[in-house]
C-alpha cells in the first residue's frame, strides 16, 4: 500500500508539473517585466559596482538651470543654433568619440533671419563623421540639417523606444521598421556606429547595475563655460568618449523604465578649474527618468560588454517542471500551512538565484516558474481532494450510517482511533424509552410497528443532534445518547436537558398528530445523569463499540425507569441538576435507591428553560418542595394535602403515596428514601 501510495504521488506530481508547464506556458510574459525590475533592484542592492570601472559614456543636459543661466536665457531653444554649434566644436576639441542630440531638430531659423543656423550648419558638416541627430516615426531634420550632414545611413538615429505591455521601457532595439518597409537604425544604433565602436545586438535589454543618472551627466550652460575656461577639463571629463545630449527638464520626455526602483544620485564633485560638476538625478523623487539616459545606458552596456542574455526558453521549461514538480509532491504530503510556507521559502529561493544569475548578466524570466511553483500546489491539492478525500468521503458516507458523524471523523482522519482504550470524562448521558410499544405490538403487524418506531426515533435523534450530543446506540425501542464526548462540551449536563425537553416535545406533537388521525402513537421516558465516565473503545481487538461505561452510565438507565413511577417524562439525577441549574429550572422530585447501588440518589424534574420561567413555575415549585420536607417530616397527610392541590403528575404521584404511607406509617427512624423496584 505504501507503495503504491508513493507511485502515485510521484505520478501525480510529475503530471502537475507537465500540465502546469504547458497551461501557463503563454501566461506569465506580462509578469516577467516587473519581475526583472525586482531583480535590477535586487543586484544593485547586493552588489557594488566597482568604483575604477571606465565610464564610455557621458550626457550634457538640457536642464532648467542651464536655461536660466544669463546666455542661455535670452534665446528660445527654437533658437540655440548658435548654442548647438558651439557645443559640437568644444566636443570635437576634447575628443569625443561621436556625439548624438536626443533632440528633434524640425526647425530652421533660417526662414527668420537667412545664415541664421550657418555656425550650426558649418559645424555640423566639419563633424559630420562624428554626429548623429534624432528622427521619429513622423519627422526627420529640417532639409537643412540634413543637407550639412551629407546624410548617410548613420546621420539619423530613431529615438522612439518600445515600451512593453505595461508601459515600462526594458528594451532598446538596433533597428525599427519604417513604413516603408526599410529598417531605420536606432538612436542608440547610429552613434554606436558614428563611435567605430562595437556593432550593437538586434536588442538591448536596460539592465543596468546603478541609477541611470549616475552615468557622468553635466549641465549644458556649464560645459560651454568650461570650453571658454579650461578646454583641458573639458578634455578629461568628455574625451574618447561617446557624447549624448538631451533633455533633462521634469515634464518633458521622462519615461519608466527596469531602473524604477533603483535609488536616485545626489550630484557629484565639481571638476576645476573650470567648474564642471556632474549632476545627480534630475527629479530624485521620480521613478522615471530622462528618456536621453536609456539611450545612454544602452549605449553603456554595448561599449563595455556588459550585456544581459535571456537564459534559453529550454532552461526556464526544465526549471518551471522541477520547482512545479516539488509544489505538487509538497502539497501531496504537507498540510496546507506547511505547503504555503514552503511555496513561499522557494518563491525567495528563485529570487535569489535569478539575482544571482542577473549578476553574471543572465536573465531568468521568473514567471513560469513561480507559476508553476504556485499553481503545481494548488493542482496537487485537487488532486488529493479527488483521491484522498474520496476514500474518506466513501468512509464516511458508509459507516455514517452506522456511527456517531464525529466517530467517523475521528476514523477518517487516523487510524489511531482504531485501538482498545479508554479515558475519564465528564459527560451527561441520556436513556430515552418509547412507551406503549410492547403494547402496540400486539395491535399492528411488525412493518407498521418498524415504520412507526423509526420515525419517533428519528425525533429523540434529531433533538440529540440538533444540541450536538452523539446517539451511543439503539437498543430496541429506546435510545442511548451521549454528550461531552467525542466532542468536548462545558455545557453537557445544559445541552442534554434541552434535548430531553425538545424530545418530549416533538413525540407529543407526532402522538397528537397520530390520534388526530385516529391512529396510536407513543410517549417517551428520559432518565438523565451526568457525572465522570470511561469513555472509549470498548470490545476486543477484531471488534468493539465506542461507549461510555461506569456508574453515571448505570444511574442513568436506572432513571429512565423513574417516569412513569412520578407520572412524568423526564427524571434527572443530581449531578445533571446541579451542572445545569444555571440554565435550567429543577424541582427535586424525591430521594430513592435504585437498582445496584446502596446509596440513595436525588432526582430532579426539569420544568423549563430559566429564562423562561415566570411567577407560577416558581409557586408550583416552592409548593411540591414544601409538601416533599412535611413528606420527609413523616407528616403525611399535611404533605398529601399539599400535593394533592398541586394537580400536576409528580404531585399527583407522591400524594398518593403519602396518602397510603398515612394509613400505615412506616417504623422510626425513618430516612424518606424510596427504594426504586425499577429497572
Amino acid at each position: 500500500m505504501r507503495r503504491r501510495r508513493s507511485r502515485v504521488l510521484t505520478t501525480t506530481g510529475c503530471a502537475a508539473a507537465a500540465l502546469v508547464v504547458a497551461l501557463a506556458a503563454p501566461a506569465p510574459l506580462t509578469l516577467d517585466g516587473p519581475l526583472l525590475d525586482l531583480l535590477v533592484w535586487a543586484r544593485a542592492a547586493a552588489t557594488t559596482a566597482p568604483a575604477s570601472a571606465p565610464e564610455p559614456v557621458a550626457v550634457v543636459a538640457v536642464d532648467q538651470a542651464s536655461l536660466e543661466r544669463a546666455e542661455l536665457a535670452q534665446h528660445p531653444r527654437a533658437l540655440f543654433a548658435p548654442v548647438w554649434a558651439r557645443l559640437i566644436e568644444a566636443l570635437a576639441a576634447a575628443g569625443a568619440r561621436s556625439v548624438g542630440f536626443d533632440l528633434l531638430f524640425t526647425y530652421s531659423a533660417n526662414r527668420l533671419s537667412p545664415d541664421f543656423d550657418r555656425p550650426f550648419l558649418e559645424a555640423l558638416a566639419s563633424h559630420r563623421d562624428r554626429v548623429v541627430l534624432a528622427r521619429s516615426s513622423r519627422s526627420i531634420p529640417a532639409p537643412p540639417f540634413l543637407a550639412a550632414l551629407d546624410a548617410d545611413d548613420h546621420a539619423l538615429g530613431l529615438v522612439e523606444l518600445v515600451t512593453d505591455a505595461d508601459g515600462v521601457h526594458r528594451r532598446v532595439r538596433r533597428a525599427h521598421q519604417a513604413a516603408t518597409t526599410e529598417e531605420v537604425p536606432s538612436f542608440a544604433a547610429a552613434v554606436l556606429a558614428r563611435a567605430g565602436r562595437s556593432a550593437m545586438p538586434g536588442t538591448v535589454l536596460l539592465t543596468p547595475r546603478r541609477h541611470p543618472e549616475a552615468m557622468p551627466t553635466y549641465a549644458l550652460a556649464d560645459v560651454l563655460r568650461c570650453a571658454e575656461r579650461s578646454p583641458a577639463a573639458l578634455a578629461r571629463a568628455f574625451g574618447g568618449r561617446i557624447v549624448l545630449v538631451g533633455s533633462t527638464l521634469p515634464d518633458e520626455d521622462r519615461k519608466l523604465s527596469s531602473a524604477r526602483f533603483l535609488k536616485a544620485v545626489p550630484d557629484g564633485a565639481t571638476l576645476d578649474p573650470c567648474g564642471l560638476r556632474r549632476l545627480g538625478a534630475s527629479s530624485p523623487a521620480s521613478a522615471s527618468v530622462p528618456g536621453v539616459h536609456l539611450h545612454a545606458i544602452a549605449i553603456d552596456a554595448v561599449v563595455r560588454g556588459d550585456l544581459t542574455r535571456r537564459a534559453p526558453s529550454v532552461l526556464v521549461a526544465i526549471l518551471t517542471a522541477l520547482v512545479a514538480g516539488a509544489g505538487a509532491l509538497i502539497a501531496l504530503t504537507q498540510a496546507p500551512w506547511r505547503t504555503t510556507g514552503l511555496v513561499l521559502i522557494g518563491a525567495a529561493g528563485l529570487f535569489a538565484v535569478a539575482t544571482g544569475a542577473l549578476a553574471r548578466n543572465v536573465w531568468i524570466p521568473l514567471a513560469l516558474p513561480l507559476v508553476g511553483l504556485v499553481a503545481a500546489p494548488a493542482v496537487a491539492h485537487v488532486v488529493r481532494y479527488l483521491v484522498e478525500e474520496r476514500t474518506r468521503r466513501r468512509i464516511e458516507l458508509a459507516f455514517g450510517r452506522y456511527l456517531s458523524p464525529h466517530i467517523v471523523d475521528q476514523l477518517a482522519a487516523s487510524s489511531a482511533a482504531l485501538r482498545l482504550g479508554g479515558e475519564r470524562r465528564e459527560i451527561s448521558v441520556m436513556f430515552a424509552d418509547l412507551s406503549g410499544f410492547t403494547a402496540l405490538s400486539a395491535r399492528v403487524s411488525p412493518e407498521v410497528l418498524t415504520r412507526m418506531t423509526n420515525e419517533y426515533l428519528a425525533h429523540i435523534v434529531a433533538a440529540v443532534e440538533d444540541t450536538g450530543g452523539y446517539v451511543d446506540k439503539f437498543i430496541g425501542d429506546a435510545v442511548m445518547a451521549i454528550w461531552g464526548a467525542p466532542a468536548v462540551d462545558a455545557e453537557h449536563a445544559v445541552h442534554a436537558v434541552r434535548a430531553a425537553l425538545d424530545a418530549t416535545c416533538r413525540i407529543e406533537a407526532a402522538r397528537r398528530a397520530a390520534a388526530a388521525r385516529g391512529e396510536a402513537g407513543f410517549s417517551v421516558k428520559i432518565g438523565i445523569n451526568s457525572g465522570p465516565t470511561v469513555i472509549g473503545n470498548v470490545g476486543t481487538e477484531r471488534r468493539f463499540n465506542y461507549t461510555a461505561v461506569g456508574e453515571t452510565v448505570n444511574v442513568a438507565s436506572r432513571l429512565e425507569g423513574a417516569p412513569p413511577v412520578y407520572g412524568c417524562a423526564i427524571v434527572v439525577g443530581e449531578g445533571t441538576a446541579t451542572r445545569a441549574q444555571h440554565a435550567i429550572v429543577f424541582r427535586e422530585l424525591d430521594r430513592v435507591r435504585v437498582k445496584g447501588r446502596e446509596a440513595p440518589l436525588t432526582i430532579f424534574e426539569p420544568l423549563t428553560e430559566r429564562a423562561e420561567a415566570d411567577d407560577a413555575v416558581a409557586a408550583r415549585r416552592q409548593r411540591y418542595e414544601a409538601a416533599l420536607r412535611d413528606y420527609r417530616a413523616m407528616r403525611f397527610v399535611e404533605a398529601a394535602a399539599a400535593w394533592s392541590a398541586l394537580d400536576d403528575g409528580p404531585a399527583a404521584a407522591m400524594a398518593e403515596r403519602a396518602a397510603a404511607l398515612a394509613s400505615s406509617p412506616p417504623p422510626p427512624p425513618w430516612d424518606g428514601v424510596w427504594t426504586f423496584t425499577g429497572k
